[in-house]
């Protein structure tokens, strides 16, 4: 209980002092209580300054353990020349885990841009190692290319390719599934243990139609010569309305070859429900040979007037798309979506909520409260048809409100109902001192028509 009260009081006492100064930024924070105990808190401070054309921020994410992460940051532009670095530390140890550095310029119709990054390959001191990579992008006429060069560090052209540069270099941390992950692990990987900035590798990815295709073609090099090559063709049509192939996948290696075709099933909503098939086949990885489709699940959908009403069911929660494999579980989310994600039983928007449910309805309502803000009222029940002592196999409730007050701040109560009675309850908070500026990855948005990577669903990194 001491250790929740000097939490609540931080967070707040940290909130005033930004009230007193010209530093923007937000505040949001999150308490889940297992009926009388705190079994969740978790609430992240971002706070930033700016003097002329650069930003200098702060961000520190709080959790039962207390200080969990801190980030230091500094973005701006000189000329044309754009900047940011970042400084991470551990404070419970404490410790520094990592100083990030990236900038880029562009010249014509090309960018050129530069990663530098000091960090541990754990939280011993010792562990200290430096990387680099120099790269460019750019488009002329129909053809577009992006390629890297590597000093000491992962070949991540790949993700340049599919993200963009401005959304890799702004990542500091990522929440996914109710878990913080460190962005430096994905971004910033370096390989060895030492400071000398030995050559690692290098790779290129060159987007351009051929006839009535787009083509995808990569090559990657190393210290070894040689490592693979590859081709995505996409753009496939069969003749048949319902049926795509995204991609075509040639890879090339030293040892081996390997293609993969990934047939894609077009699918419309029939009215407000929409069906999940899946193709059947002898090699699921190739699909070289179609043997049938089965239907996974249904999903409902119908909105009127502020008021949406979502309904599901799953029949087979372990079937194949294009570009997944095997062991992928899917289940419904707490706003009555179907995912594939892991699963988060913190109740997140975006991942599952539990694997065992296998059918839901779900009633919620939106519409204008006071000072320009909104509200929204959600109920969604889940039920799990292997169980037989319950009410037509109902499982639990979850019941939320939120409000906002104003543009910028909100608050939110959320509970959850199983037939023993209350299960938890959360309350949590949003105060913005500045509209958050949002960097998606650039070529979400890639005009249709226009050959480039495939856009990549949410949740990658």
């Amino acid at each position: 209980m001491w250790r929740t009260l000097a939490l609540i009081l931080l967070v707040v006492g940290v909130s005033l002092s930004v009230m007193a100064g010209p530093i923007t930024g937000y505040v949001e924070a999150s308490a889940r209580f297992d009926k009388t105990d705190l079994i969740v808190f978790d609430t992240v401070v971002d706070l930033d300054y700016t003097i002329a054309s650069f930003t200098f921020g702060a961000t520190a994410i709080f959790d039962l353990d207390a200080f969990d992460n801190l980030f230091f940051t500094a973005a701006g532009a000189l000329g044309t020349l754009e900047l940011r670095s970042m400084l991470d530390f551990e404070p419970q140890t404490p410790a520094f885990v990592a100083w990030t550095n990236a900038g880029k310029i562009t010249l014509g119709g090309a960018t050129l841009f530069g990663v530098f990054v000091l960090r541990t390959r754990s939280m011993i001191a010792q562990d200290l190692g430096a990387g680099a990579a120099l790269g460019i992008y750019g488009t002329v006429e129909d053809v577009t290319v992006t390629a890297a060069t590597y000093f000491n560090m992962f070949d991540m052209t790949s993700l340049y390719h599919y993200y963009g540069y401005d959304w890799m270099v702004s990542l500091d941390a990522i929440e996914w599934c109710g878990e913080w992950y460190k962005a430096i692990e994905y971004v910033y990987g370096v390989i060895a243990a030492d400071c000398e900035l030995d050559w690692s590798g290098a790779s290129i990815y060159v987007d351009f139609p051929f006839t009535c295709l787009c083509v995808t073609a990569s090559l990657r090099i190393s210290c070894d010569g040689f490592g693979a090559a590859g081709f995505d063709f996409s753009g496939i049509e069969t003749g048949i309305p319902w049926l795509s192939i995204s991609p075509l996948h040639i890879d090339f290696s030293v040892r081996m070859k390997h293609v993969s075709i990934f047939w894609e099933l077009v699918v419309d909503d029939f009215l407000c429900v929409t069906p999940y098939f899946s193709l059947e086949g002898k090699q699921w990885d190739s699909f070289w040979s179609i043997e049938g489709i089965t239907l996974n699940a249904l999903m409902l959908e119908y909105s009127y007037n502020g008021v949406t009403v979502r309904a599901g069911e799953i029949f087979d929660d372990t079937w194949y798309t294009w570009y997944m494999s095997s062991g992928l579980s899917w289940g419904f989310t707490l706003s009555g979506g179907l995912v594939s994600q892991g699963m988060d039983p913190y109740a997140s928007d975006d991942c599952i909520y539990d694997p065992d449910y296998d059918e839901f309805f779900g009633i919620w309502i939106d519409g204008d409260s006071c000072c320009g803000g909104a509200y929204d009222i959600g109920v969604i029940s889940f039920f799990d048809t292997t169980q037989t002592s319950a009410f037509f196999d109902w499982a639990e409730t979850v019941a939320s409100f939120e409000v906002g007050i104003g543009t910028n701040a909100s608050i939110g109560l959320s509970m959850s109902l199983k037939a023993g009675g209350l299960q938890w309850f959360q309350l949590r908070g949003t105060f913005r001192f500045r509209e958050e500026e949002e960097i998606s990855p650039a070529l979400r948005s890639r005009p249709e028509g226009v050959c480039g990577p495939p856009i990549p669903g949410a949740g990658a990194l």
